[in-house]
């Protein structure tokens, strides 16, 4: 490894599968042949050196002497050198022969690695549960870097679900409407937003009381349902929504079915609940 770059590598045939195959499951590897003597080499070396320093980790820059190492070059196919290969997960995604124009080398980058707010809602993803601060920063510098980030958005609105604040998620999902954007994990997580800031407002245990001594109560038996999905008992919802379709009319009649529509959203739509309670629900409307 490089002692003024840890992203400049000189790999060996001992080291080569740790260097570049398992490495480039986690990261970009871009594998230089070169060799002393080879003039475009000299040319094209100092620029993906220049380059792997400037994006700082984005990829990881691995040299093959191919006058120390013919084995590897012969394993990859080398005709000529300079030759250049990209890999991630293992496998050559692109590769080039010959010296580029920097102008040229950076493009053919930039069309290989994630866009800077893509990188960073990776890595906000990867810190959402341990670090939910940090996560938080990563989501947010997404966001500022590119205002349109629909990732960064839904990561961000999901993680402060979990923190229940609730008021700044739904700021976020609606950031995400004016946007445009219209997905099913959009949609999922706006049910569970509504039914959440709904169930905090809800003492599950007393409810339950009151619906055990007013049965006949179908609104308290529907705010019970949103209590229950609020929860994330998700059976017991649907049961209760259900039961208050089969037997209510009206707006009582219409809630229920819109929660049980809501939870069909969180589960999807070939949750085993979800094809269950449509079909009854299906039956009880008509």
């Amino acid at each position: 490894m490089s002692e003024t770059c840890p992203w400049i590598i000189s790999t060996t045939t001992a080291t080569f599968e740790q260097d570049v195959l398992e490495r480039s499951k986690e990261v970009l590897v871009v594998l230089d042949f070169w060799a002393p003597w080879c003039g475009p080499c000299r040319m094209l070396g100092p620029l993906l050196e220049k380059l792997a320093r400037e994006k700082k980790g984005a990829f990881v820059l691995v040299k093959v002497n191919t006058d120390e190492m013919p084995e590897l070059a012969a394993v990859f196919h080398v005709q000529g050198i300079p030759t250049v290969f990209a890999l991630r997960d293992g496998r050559v995604v692109d590769y080039f022969t010959g010296a580029l124009p920097e102008s040229e080398l950076r493009a053919w980058l930039d069309q290989l690695l994630p866009q800077e707010d893509e990188a960073l809602v990776a890595q906000a993803d990867a810190l959402a549960d341990r670090d939910p601060k940090s996560a938080e920063a990563k989501y947010r510098e997404a966001i500022s870097r590119n205002p349109k980030s629909i990732p960064g958005r839904i990561g961000l609105a999901r993680l402060l679900a979990k923190q229940k604040r609730y008021d700044e998620a739904k700021s976020l999902l609606n950031e995400l409407s004016d946007l445009g954007a219209t997905s099913e994990e959009v949609d999922k997580l706006r049910a569970e937003l509504e039914l959440a800031d709904s169930g905090e407002k809800t003492d599950l245990r007393s409810l339950e009381a009151q619906v055990v001594a007013n049965p006949g109560d179908l609104n308290l038996r529907l705010k019970y349902a949103r209590a229950l999905a609020a929860t994330l008992r998700y059976q017991e919802a649907l049961e209760e929504a259900l039961r208050v379709v089969q037997t209510a009319q009206g707006e009582p009649k219409e809630e229920a079915r819109k929660l049980m529509l809501q939870i069909f959203s969180i589960l999807g739509a070939i949750h085993p609940l979800t094809e269950e309670y449509r079909r009854r629900l299906t039956m009880a409307l008509f």
